[in-house]
């Protein structure tokens, strides 16, 4: 089976410019631009509207993306059962994952699943956890690890397990009258009006958390300063910027500058799902499913 051109036709679909997409695929623009005209000439359609700028699918076009999306989801499906038929003697899973995340969590997971499946092959895509998600819906990726997931119909999400999000700052930052009365690490979000907040950029999965407990107690936060690295927000805060928001992940993994507080915000609904996203369509090889239940164990008890 060869989805070589399929793939042409969504990366450039994806990009929207050919010279992106021949530069992605390593292939000569003239080439490509050959074969989709070669495609359009067979098909009788024309896929790619040039006029606009950038271009553009046409009707047609959506029609044939969709379709060849299918089309390697429905070939990847193939080669994972292939693979279980072989008791799983070679094969690949490509596992999609925040860098910051994937520092904590892989060196738990990988070591012990190749001793187990030593002739599968580990590919690990790093990104954003949005675009995680597009590359798991376009086939790029077989599993997605990440926070705070999505809720899209096309994707099946299993939780591994619940991080903990706290506020963090340098230790003796917030003074006795910012915090709770009854209680030295637990604080309410009014007595914080003054302080300044360290935040990630809006993109960040982190600070859709954030915003949404700061309009669950209608508070304006005064923002110093917003990054879009966790870490960087987290060592800022503890340099004595300002206060952040900070999962146990990067208190695991990351190096403060000085001494610092972590603080609960009182009645927060603060609920940070680790989870494992995979399509509802996609079918799970032995290999898969044991990666899986290993994340679960692993990360659970870590």
């Amino acid at each position: 089976m060869n989805t070589k051109k399929l793939k042409y036709i969504i990366t450039i679909s994806e990009l929207k410019s050919i010279s992106k997409a021949a530069s992605q695929l390593f292939i000569s623009q003239p080439s490509l631009s050959n074969i989709v005209s070669n495609i359009e000439k067979e098909l009788g359609i024309q896929i790619f509207d040039r006029s606009t700028n950038p271009i553009s699918l046409t009707y047609a076009g959506e029609r044939y993306v969709e379709t060849a999306k299918e089309i390697i989801n429905l070939e990847n499906n193939l080669i994972k059962e292939f693979s279980d038929i072989s008791s799983m003697k070679k094969g690949k899973i490509t596992v999609g994952i925040p860098s910051v995340r994937g520092t904590h969590v892989l060196p738990l997971i990988l070591p012990k699943f190749k001793e187990k499946y030593p002739g599968i092959e580990i590919c690990v895509v790093e990104g954003d956890s949005n675009l995680l998600e597009s590359s798991l819906i376009s086939g790029k990726v077989d599993l997605v690890l990440t926070s705070f997931p999505s809720a899209d119909n096309k994707i099946t999400c299993e939780v591994l397990y619940e991080e903990k999000i706290r506020l963090a700052c340098k230790k003796g930052y917030l003074e006795s009258k910012n915090l709770h009365t009854n209680s030295s690490n637990i604080i309410t979000l009014d007595e914080l009006k003054d302080i300044n907040f360290i935040l990630t950029k809006k993109s960040h999965r982190i600070r859709r958390l954030a915003d949404a407990i700061y309009d669950y107690y209608e508070f304006e936060p005064k923002i110093i300063f917003e990054t879009s690295n966790t870490a960087t927000a987290f060592r800022l805060a503890t340099s004595g910027l300002g206060i952040c928001f900070v999962s146990e992940m990067i208190l695991n993994t990351t190096k403060p500058i000085h001494d610092f507080d972590l603080f609960d915000i009182e009645n927060a609904p603060l609920k940070w799902d680790i989870a494992v996203l995979y399509l509802k369509n996609s079918y799970l090889s032995i290999a898969e499913k044991y990666f899986i239940e290993l994340a679960k164990d692993v990360l659970g008890k870590n």
